[in-house]
């Protein structure tokens, strides 16, 4: 009976539009009508990343930062915008909990079946999934209370063996860095973290944020996100030096790490890179076994990258076989900032360090995952493909102390446990990205990455391979690499804009109703903004007249009588002229 139910299903699936994932057809398949399904409805197209690193390229992080979540909040508002006001008329009681994201084009909500079929058929909607609630938190394979000879060191194995003191006497402690650590939150009343949480509240927050609850109270009641915080920057106050950053500045991000669903987990990131975040700490990931949205997460971290923020992120505690791929977490396999000489197969890259953990005799922690990822079959990338001679992506990148970790407990304001697991390391390595910062305020994400593995110690087999990534971290010789960049023209972040506008590509490319792009113009002035084809005559005018300077977003509503095929988008004005192509395809 149950095989004949499950076939019933499967041809009632099949007959639903394509955009809308299997899993969610099989559960709308076994909904009642009036049931509301939590789904993630992605839009099509996404902001032209390469457009920000183009405007961006001179300019200083945090001008790089305020221009990155502008063009993503304007590209997301417009192409949101048609769908979440059909979905504002759609009848009441058959949609709600609207919530929009814009670190990734995405917009969430609980719908019907119905209305889910109806949002399949709009050329607007790339594809609709089912919102999963997981747990995502990498469980510490081991928590135990201090034995009294870890208790009785000054500082921590894992600071001493990374070279972390020896930083601390050039005088880089992390001053001003802010390291967001998105865990089960941070008790900020311990003695040793207090001095430097963050805190903004003129603007209502206060320490962090709780996107479990939605209030501005992130405290720790589980212990794991107080632990991984006090690795960044515990500063000894109670006894123990815990933090590989004691001056950097902790922003607490709590999530669900138990039930939490992915857009909640976006949400912090936003606050992060909003806020001023420029490390971000993640201690969590989806198992491969839990069908997690790796494109989504993708487009996350490759944001990130162009905002220009720096993460470290666990492999996770499955240890594995490198031979096959799937034992690295999302979105810890996603691309890193830089690729190593070693990685041969080559492909986009994210935001993302992804780390390992490693014991105080530099032995590969057991439970550590091992690479390799592969993105081979995955739009719109297809890249970092396993066929030989191809390797797929090296996973992890960079390992560190992970453990029997001492750090601080959330229970106790001025008390200490031990645990062991890659998210033990992670913040050792958010710490050490710290400290980088505090040396060399410009340096980019792909010198932050290429700094830490080229300067690791290696490990393992001879270069960067699937167990130890890179290496163990070593922060004395990165630090001082990082400090040899100093003043030069490679490192500078001089605060200059680009002389000339720019203009972004297309989105969507094909395009049917409508087309989004974004122009960056240098200073004030009038501009002309029109759609060519290919014969060069002019088919429509977007923009003619004045603009301010800085980025701004365009959408073009195609009319209904123009033919299929290829068009330019094209800008002019006293600052130069640039070109964008644009496909059309009802």
């Amino acid at each position: 009976m149950k095989t004949l139910l499950f076939s019933l299903l499967l041809i009632a699936a099949s007959g639903l539009a394509g955009v809308i994932s299997e899993p969610l057809q099989m559960e709308m398949a076994l909904s009642a009508p009036d049931q509301l399904i939590p789904v993630l409805i992605r839009p099509v197209g996404r902001a032209d990343i390469d457009y920000i690193n183009s405007v961006a390229a001179n300019m200083t992080p945090a001008q790089r930062r305020e221009l990155a979540v502008s063009v993503l909040k304007a590209f997301a508002t417009e192409s949101q915008q048609p769908i979440v006001e059909a979905l504002a008329d759609f009848p009441e009681g058959t949609v709600s909990d609207i919530h929009q994201s814009w670190i990734v084009n995405a917009v969430g909500c609980h719908a019907t079946p119905q209305m889910i079929r109806q949002l399949s058929l709009r050329g607007d909607v790339e594809y609709i999934t089912l919102v999963t609630y997981t747990d995502i938190s990498i469980e510490p394979v081991d928590v135990r209370e201090p034995t009294p000879g870890e208790l009785r060191l000054a500082t921590t194995w894992g600071l001493e063996k990374i070279n972390a003191p020896d930083v601390w006497a050039l005088g880089y402690e992390g001053d001003g860095i802010i390291v967001a650590v998105v865990d089960t939150g941070v008790n900020y009343n311990h003695n040793d973290i207090h001095n430097q949480m963050w805190h903004d509240t003129a603007a209502g927050y206060h320490y962090g944020w709780n996107f479990a609850s939605g209030t501005g109270d992130p405290m720790d009641t589980a212990g794991h996100g107080t632990h991984c915080a006090g690795t960044v920057a515990g500063n000894g106050a109670s006894g123990t030096q815990t933090g590989v950053a004691p001056h950097a500045t902790i922003m607490a991000l709590k999530t669900s790490m138990t039930f939490s669903t992915e857009q909640q987990c976006w949400d912090a990131y936003e606050f992060a890179v909003e806020h001023g975040a420029s490390v971000v700490s993640s201690s969590f990931g989806w198992p491969q076994s839990q069908n997690p949205d790796r494109q989504s997460w993708r487009e996350v971290v490759e944001n990130s990258l162009a905002a220009g923020v720096h993460h470290s992120i666990a492999a996770g505690n499955e240890g594995g076989n490198p031979s096959i791929p799937g034992d690295i977490r999302t979105p810890g396999d996603c691309p890193p900032p830089w690729l190593h000489p070693n990685q041969t197969t080559t492909g986009g890259l994210s935001a993302v360090v992804t780390v390992g953990a490693t014991d105080s005799n530099d032995n590969l922690a057991s439970f550590s995952s091992l690479g390799y990822s592969t993105w081979e079959t995955d739009a719109p990338w297809f890249d970092y493909p396993d066929t030989a001679p191809a390797i797929g992506l090296i996973d992890p990148d960079i390992s560190g102390p992970g453990v029997d970790v001492v750090s601080l407990s959330y229970s106790n304001p001025s008390g200490y446990t031990t645990m062991s697991g890659t998210s033990m390391a992670t913040p050792h390595i958010a710490g050490c990205m710290a400290l980088l910062l505090d040396a060399n305020p410009n340096l980019t994400n792909a010198q932050m990455d290429s700094l830490l593995e080229m300067t690791s110690v290696d490990l393992g087999a001879a270069g960067k391979d699937n167990y130890y990534g890179a290496g163990r971290v070593d922060i004395y010789q990165a630090v001082l690499a990082a400090l040899e960049m100093v003043g030069t023209e490679e490192a500078s972040g001089a605060a200059v804009d680009p002389a000339t506008m720019v203009l972004s590509g297309v989105s969507p490319n094909p395009a049917a109703s409508h087309a989004s792009f974004s122009l960056y113009v240098p200073m004030a002035q009038t501009v002309s903004l029109n759609v060519y084809d290919v014969a060069g005559r002019a088919v429509a005018l977007v923009h003619n007249g004045d603009i301010n300077p800085g980025s701004h977003n365009f959408m073009w509503n195609i009319p209904g009588n123009l033919a299929n095929g290829l068009y330019f988008v094209r800008v002019s004005g006293p600052s130069g002229a640039a070109v964008s192509r644009l496909t059309l395809l009802r």
